[in-house]
């Protein structure tokens, strides 16, 4: 029999058991046995008959690349089926792309333009740019540099290899908090939802999921430098990436054993976690002489103020009640974008409570989705969609997907959220295609 003993608060729990107990417990349970930043927990040498770290990385490289493949074949399919639908009628996109590279300009749309313009012109082509966070475009411009294709091609290239990225870390991540099967669905789960094509799009979508799964992983393993190094980064990426500091403050203190006297020197690593942020502050100072610039440039796309989210979720319900004619865009959106936030509530719920719950050490994931569903929650956009992306942002729930690939162990739910999912994002890839606003 061999025992996982998972985090060093759970290791604490051999502490003043008898020497016959204690020597009954393999010396190499797992790499985590040890505690966290020790030279053992590093380069011990995993227990008998179960895979290297080596061959657990190999694992979800396998799964996230299969999983990322079978995604790109999707949106190729898309793409190449996006003006069926117009047959016969004028399509708001134009006439139907002749060749394979206006057929990838139909990708470049929303904000896709203003990562390039901030890629290629910086900040002061357009100030309200300011809105838009310059980790992602940075990248952007680098990739240019290298890549045939412009500054759209190399924002695609970015957004696909930081898709394999994210798709890989949640594999790994989810196999880490629950198992390989489970790990198999939430990577799955995370790009077939209806909003998935997002992360292969030219956004800082998967760039930012990436960093912040890579940070929320090495949280975990008590890797506490590089968590905060990926938390900045994360920060530069979109503003809601400092929120990993909750996070981390969590389960820094529960690796702890909520003991202020086993906190060590390596707690300073969460002074990483803002830096990303305060870089971009310090920067919008000095070009604009205001470290909140990006505060006042949010206003132009109505985010201005604070409400409870219960005030915000009523006030998008009685849109919904109230809308004329019912099955307009607008209203699709409205629904789309409530339901999601409703769907979320009640999954991170779930993830407390009840069959499909997660354990007490994924609670601080738990906390970051949270967070970071609230944000849009209580600053709705002034407008005729208050929601407007959260079914968008809510790709960064991983906590929730780790909840989805738990009741994905029955087999009718995995056929249904699959069926559903996958449909709707066909749709909505077609619609955003044809130049509409999907999220």
């Amino acid at each position: 029999m061999h025992y996982r003993l998972r985090m060093p608060d759970e290791t604490l729990a051999l502490e003043g058991a008898s020497p016959a107990v204690r020597s009954a417990i393999p010396a190499q349970v797992t790499e985590d046995a040890a505690p966290s930043g020790t030279a053992d927990g590093e380069h011990a040498a995993p227990p008998l008959g179960e895979p290297s770290a080596r061959e657990r990385w190999r694992q979800s490289f396998i799964v996230g690349f299969w999983t990322w493949l079978s995604g790109l074949a999707l949106y190729a399919l898309a793409t190449f089926a996006a003006w069926v639908p117009f047959e016969g009628v004028a399509a708001k996109a134009g006439d139907p792309p002749d060749t394979v590279s206006s057929a990838l300009d139909a990708w470049n749309r929303w904000d896709t333009t203003w990562y390039l313009i901030i890629a290629d012109t910086g900040y002061h082509w357009d100030t309200r740019a300011t809105a838009f966070w310059p980790l992602y475009p940075l990248a952007v411009r680098a990739a240019n540099a290298v890549l045939p294709g412009g500054s759209f091609g190399a924002g695609l290239a970015v957004s696909m290899v930081c898709c394999l990225a994210a798709l890989v870390l949640m594999h790994r991540l989810t196999a880490d908090a629950l198992d390989e099967q489970h790990a198999r669905r939430a990577a799955f789960y995370l790009l077939a939802f209806p909003t998935g094509f997002y992360l292969v799009a030219a956004y800082n979508e998967s760039m930012f999921i990436a960093l912040a799964i890579g940070s929320l992983y090495c949280m975990r393993r008590g890797h506490w430098w590089i968590a905060g190094a990926l938390a900045g980064l994360a920060g530069a990426t979109r503003m809601v990436g400092v929120l990993l500091g909750a996070a981390f403050v969590y389960e820094y203190l529960r690796q702890c054993g909520w003991s202020v006297r086993r906190v060590r020197a390596d707690v300073l690593s969460i002074l990483l976690v803002p830096a990303g942020l305060a870089a971009y502050m310090f920067y919008l100072y000095r070009s604009f002489g205001s470290a909140t610039h990006f505060l006042d440039s949010q206003k132009a796309w109505f985010h201005d103020g604070y409400q409870a989210p219960w005030t915000t979720i009523g006030q998008v319900a009685k849109m919904i009640h109230d809308w004329t004619p019912m099955f307009s865009g607008d209203n699709f959106r409205n629904v789309a974008n409530l339901g999601t936030a409703l769907l979320m509530i009640a999954l991170l719920t779930l993830a407390l409570i009840g069959p499909w719950k997660l354990g007490p050490g994924d609670r601080y994931l738990v906390i970051f989705a949270a967070i970071t569903l609230m944000l849009p929650l209580i600053s709705p956009i002034h407008s005729h969609y208050p929601l407007s992306s959260l079914w968008r942002y809510s790709l960064e729930c991983t906590a929730a997907f780790l909840v989805l690939a738990r009741m994905g162990r029955n087999s009718t739910f995995d056929r249904f959220f699959t069926m559903g999912a996958v449909g709707l994002q066909g749709v909505m890839i077609i619609v955003f295609l044809q130049n509409n606003f999907v999220a």
